[in-house]
């Protein structure tokens, strides 16, 4: 029997990652799968070097001199990963907040900051797209104001507020 809203049972499963302090987004999402946090292997390439894929559906993830190997946390879907084992293996820290639903990784160290690379003139590029942008429209023209102002010409309807007496017959 299957429930009648899946939606928030789904949604329930939901965690939420943050590396060294930045919350980092995955497609699909981190999730709990029997009570492990498993995430694609997207996620693991955000806090991983190198991240290779064999052809058994082995994936091995590299950090600076680490290299760690996971295989995938259900048979069925192979893009799925333990992050816990695989996060301790690559030298995080790692947090459980079971009331947020938040895992929590720290790697030790400074962070590097890596200037962009240089312009390469030989990589392919793409000819610019022509985006249409309307003109806009001329401004309204202001009013010559020439000799005196003229009457309104609208009658305006005026009830007293006091009573009125009228002339009796």
């Amino acid at each position: 029997m299957t429930p009648a809203h899946p939606l928030p049972i789904a949604l329930a499963a939901l965690v939420t990652v943050i590396v060294d302090g930045w919350f980092v987004p995955s497609a699909p999402s981190a999730s709990l799968r029997a009570g492990r946090v498993v995430a694609p292997v997207a996620l693991v390439a955000r806090i991983a070097d190198r991240v290779e894929v064999g052809a058994d559906g082995r994936v091995s993830a590299r950090r600076g001199e680490r290299t760690c190997v996971a295989r995938p946390d259900a048979p069925g879907e192979p893009e799925l990963l333990a992050i816990g084992p695989l996060a301790r293996c690559l030298g995080a820290r790692v947090a459980w907040d079971g009331r947020t639903k938040t895992l929590g990784l720290s790697f030790g160290g400074p962070i590097v900051l890596v200037t962009p690379r240089p312009y390469d003139p030989s990589a392919p590029r793409v000819a610019p797209t022509t985006i249409f942008t309307p003109e806009p429209a001329p401004p309204t023209p202001r009013v010559i104001v020439t000799g005196s102002p003229q009457p309104r010409r609208t009658a305006i309807p005026v009830t007293p507020s006091w009573p009125l007496i009228s002339p009796s017959p």
